[in-house]
């Protein structure tokens, strides 16, 4: 099974160069530069594959194609320098995935040429009818196979020096794959997911987002009092975003904002869209307990003083 899909993920990387990448140069729809931001490292990772590829295939010519040792070949591709230099390129271009199929799709919207050139591309029995944005991807799914191939290998492997070299293998692929996933994460935070036409595309996501403070609200008849300072040192352009997602805040049993939250490394943060802004915006509650008989909600939390519950369904 590793020889027969490891075929398959060459075959596919290389209709991803010889049928995109390197027609896109030649018929210039992109310079040399916008390719490499595209598409990094791609011919860097059709080499390795295809060396991996070539190894494997003297390897089982070697064994008259029934394999008893395969631990050392994989081990000169996952491990030590080979390994480094595989996660590198695997991480770069991995990576950039979203933004490829963005800058990708944009073309397409704007150029007509373009949008043919994919279709026709796109029809080609290489293919075997996947579209561009089902191959990208491609690297990433082979990246998170190669553990459970290899784990299924050494349920088959009786020596225990060849099993140990292949769960040492394996290992090797684990760390690979964290590495290029935190990679992932990492390039979503910086480059977040604006509009393509937007001018602020390109800016870090916790600078396109860059709310303000929620102003003070003013006194009134129910605030009668001084009310709350916003909170302080709230620029969340200097810290780490850790995950962004849509969140329902239930305010009171009757009342519910849907917001969308930044869980940031020592704040999280509760934005209300308004038109095409996201904004922060205190809320209020009724409390009889209360003088005045509101209390206001700041819609930022600072982790250390936050209480949570595995099912938070009361006040």
């Amino acid at each position: 099974e590793l020889f027969l899909t490891e075929h398959a993920h060459v075959r596919m990387l290389r209709v991803l160069l010889e049928l995109f990448y390197q027609p896109m140069l030649r018929e210039g729809f992109f310079d040399e530069q916008e390719l490499s931001n595209i598409f990094p490292s791609l011919e860097d990772l059709v080499e390795v594959h295809t060396v991996f590829l070539d190894s494997l295939k003297k390897l089982r010519e070697e064994s008259g194609f029934i394999i008893a040792e395969i631990g050392d070949v994989l081990l000169a591709r996952f491990e030590g320098t080979e390994g480094s230099w595989f996660q590198k390129i695997s991480a770069r271009f991995c990576s950039r995935q979203s933004f490829a199929l963005e800058q990708l799709k944009a073309k397409q919207r704007k150029d007509t040429r373009f949008n043919q050139f994919i279709q026709e591309a796109e029809s080609r029995p290489r293919c075997r009818r996947l579209q561009l944005k089902d191959i990208i991807p491609t690297e990433m799914q082979r990246l998170t196979k190669y553990p459970l191939l290899l784990l299924s290998i050494t349920k088959c492997t009786e020596a225990a020096a060849e099993r140990a070299k292949v769960e040492q293998a394996a290992e090797c692929c684990r760390q690979i794959l964290n590495h290029v996933n935190q990679e992932v994460r990492d390039m979503e935070n910086l480059m977040g997911s604006s509009p393509p036409n937007s001018p602020r595309k390109n800016l870090p996501r916790l600078t396109q987002i860059s709310p303000k403070p929620p102003p003070i609200p003013s006194p009134d008849s129910s605030h009668p009092k001084k009310p709350p300072k916003p909170p302080q040192n709230t620029d969340i352009t200097k810290r780490t975003l850790v995950h962004e997602g849509p969140l329902t805040w239930r305010i009171t049993r009757d009342k519910a904002v849907e917001v969308q939250v930044l869980l940031l490394d020592d704040l999280l943060v509760l934005l209300q869209r308004q038109e095409e802004r996201l904004v922060l915006r205190w809320q209020s509650r009724a409390l009889a307990p209360c003088p005045d008989g509101k209390q206001l909600l700041s819609p930022v939390v600072r982790l250390r003083s936050a209480m949570t519950r595995e099912v938070a369904t009361g006040p």
